[in-house]
């Protein structure tokens, strides 16, 4: 089974916590996927604390004689480490986040230029190296659009709007005709 990320980990804590609080069961074997050394022995310590109260007291009939001797079920003491454990990880989420992103698009460059140095000749390396990124189930990054490529659509749109004005009838008839053509091929396609 992969390493879980800490974001991950963050995740399942939580539906951990949530499950033992409905009562569910979770398997003890989680304890060691979910929590690192640091909450495993302080789980332990914990459950160990509540053995030798255990030894003690004989267990309490209501529950504010409980609270008083601080008497907690094994899953009342999991639920609090796992708390705590969800905090700690909820801390460092930012930075967590940070290097998934980095590593991602590190693994992304290296797919890439593989694709594309891996290309046949006559082939399209740009397209080669896209379609390893896809093959790889990763993103293909969206072209950046500039506020200059902005401007050059609109200066381009107002030039055709100006072409199309200055049409004859016969001209411009003939132009709506190859639009409603191209709009029919493309429902075709989609559909």
């Amino acid at each position: 089974m992969p390493k879980l990320s800490p974001i991950q980990k963050l995740g399942r804590i939580q539906e951990a916590i949530e499950q033992l609080e409905r009562g569910e069961e979770v398997e003890a074997k989680k304890n060691k996927a979910l929590l690192d050394e640091k909450h495993l022995k302080a789980l332990d310590d914990a459950w160990a604390k509540q053995q030798a109260l255990r030894k003690k007291h004989k267990p309490p009939k209501t529950e504010e004689e409980a609270r008083r001797i601080d008497w907690k079920t094994q899953r009342e003491v999991r639920i609090e480490i796992y708390k705590q454990a969800a905090a700690t990880g909820g801390a460092n989420i930012v930075d967590d986040l940070k290097k998934e992103q980095k590593d991602t698009e590190i693994r992304a460059a290296r797919v890439y230029l593989e694709g594309r140095f891996d290309a046949k000749d006559g082939t399209n390396k740009d397209s080669a190296g896209k379609r390893a990124l896809v093959r790889a189930g990763l993103r293909v990054p969206a072209p950046i659009v500039t506020e200059r490529d902005k401007e050059i659509r609109k200066l381009e749109r107002q030039i055709l709007e100006q072409a199309e004005g200055s049409l004859s009838d016969e001209a411009r008839d003939h132009l709506e005709w190859l639009k409603e053509g191209k709009k029919k091929i493309k429902k075709a396609k989609k559909g």
